[in-house]
Formats: C-alpha cells, sequence, structure tokens
C-alpha cells in the first residue's frame, strides 16, 4: 500500500476530519488506496518553529482545535495512524482558494503553485503501527489488513 508521510500535528488533524487537504509542493499523479504516517518529528519543536517563525494564526487555531492541555504532546509519531483513499490532487489557484473554509486555510500552506491532496474514507486505527517514514509517496508493506 502507498504511504504518505505527514508532520503532527496535521497528520491528526487530517485523520480526524478536522482539515480536509494535504498540501504539498508537488503533484501526484496516484489516485488510491494510501496510509497515513505521522512523521517521528516531535510536535512540540514543530510548535516551537512555527512560534519563532510567526505563525501565531495557526498557533491559536491548535489551541482552538485542541482544547485538552498536553493533547499535542500525546499525538502518535513514527505510525501509520490511518488510511484512506486518495482521490484527488487540487492545483491550488484562486478558484480552489475561494471554496475553502477559514480554518482550512489556516491549517495547510495554499500558495499559489502548490497542490492541495484530497482524501476520502479515511479511517483511524485502532492502534497506530509503528514504521519509518520517508520522503515523497512510499511503499508501506503493512498494508492489507489495516484496509489496504
Amino acid at each position: 500500500m502507498r504511504a504518505i508521510t505527514i508532520r503532527q500535528p496535521w497528520a491528526s488533524l487530517l485523520v480526524t476530519g478536522k482539515k480536509r487537504y494535504e498540501t504539498r509542493s508537488w503533484a501526484t499523479s496516484y489516485r488510491g488506496p494510501i496510509a497515513i504516517h505521522a512523521s517521528a518529528f516531535p510536535v512540540r519543536r514543530t510548535v516551537d518553529q512555527l512560534a519563532k517563525n510567526g505563525a501565531w494564526g495557526f498557533l491559536e487555531r491548535l489551541d482552538s482545535i485542541f482544547l485538552t492541555p498536553h493533547s499535542l504532546d500525546e499525538l502518535p509519531i513514527g505510525a501509520i495512524v490511518a488510511t484512506g483513499i486518495l482521490t484527488r490532487c487540487n492545483a491550488v489557484d484562486e478558484a480552489f482558494l475561494s471554496q475553502l473554509s477559514a480554518q482550512e486555510t489556516d491549517l495547510g500552506d495554499f500558495s499559489p503553485g502548490r497542490f492541495a491532496w484530497e482524501f476520502e474514507n479515511i479511517t483511524l486505527l485502532s492502534e497506530p503501527v509503528p514504521a519509518k517514514g520517508m520522503l515523497g509517496l512510499w511503499e508501506w508493506e503493512g498494508g492489507p489488513e489495516y484496509g489496504g
């Protein structure tokens, strides 16, 4: 099964339906089953980087989504967390942007020239499955028993 690695908290936002698109600088022609891998990059380091870069709007949005104290620290990392179907790869342009909610635009990089990957039928695994992620789309060997 193909897999994509996404840093937390974006991986959890995607698999819980709080975000609909994963934005990338590159397009893919692949459509079909996909495993969603939460990067091993520590969540707190991501938050620290965002604060250092002045991404306060995003951090405020995170506070409103992850209301439980320390919930960001409890997000799984270094594991497959869900499976789904990659259905579209949308080019980001003015027409596409006009369809997005404020929350969606806060939770991705929708700069012109980027691509918004669209997923359906995302199913959270009952337990994260430890796995080493990779850049790009990669092949995860644990697929079939998880819906792949």
